[in-house]
């Protein structure tokens, strides 16, 4: 099945533009064109395009996609090392992400049980009228104090 522009945009929740600036960067293989001009994205295209917005929503940045899409163009067994060494790379910095995120996460449950004691029955009434510095010593000390990684 074919594709116009619009409908592999809306198929990959891109937008047009999106598509024009992958392939003005050189992260797509030549897309055919229709007798008007116009492009025409096959399967495989939608296919190279995911791959491309998952490496994106990763936060892999566009000189690491260009150089990972370069390898893949290149094709053989000579590239597949380079190939894997880019994604190897990427997922270290990912897992380091998600363990900051995971850190980040933690905070806001515990914060999240602060506010839920404050607004509770059994809370003292200082608790629940705290201004900010107060407040911020007071989780502090629920934490344990800060730890930074």
């Amino acid at each position: 099945m074919n594709y116009s522009a619009s409908e592999a945009a809306a198929k990959l929740g891109i937008t047009k533009d999106g598509l024009r600036y992958y392939e003005k960067e050189g992260l797509l293989p030549p897309i055919a064109r229709n007798e008007s001009g116009h492009r025409i994205y096959s399967e495989s295209d939608i296919e190279w395009i995911f791959l491309i917005r998952c490496m994106r929503d990763t936060d892999m940045p566009i000189f690491k996609i260009k150089q990972y899409v370069s390898f893949l163009m290149q094709g053989g067994e000579d590239s597949v090392s380079g190939r894997r060494e880019i994604l190897k790379e990427h997922e270290e910095l990912m897992k380091e992400k998600i363990k900051s995120f995971q850190n980040l996460l933690e905070l806001i449950r515990k914060k999240l049980e602060f506010y839920d004691y404050a607004l509770s029955s059994d809370s003292p009434e200082g608790i629940r009228c705290m201004d900010y510095a107060t407040e911020w010593e007071h989780f502090k000390t629920l934490l344990g104090g800060i730890k930074h990684d």
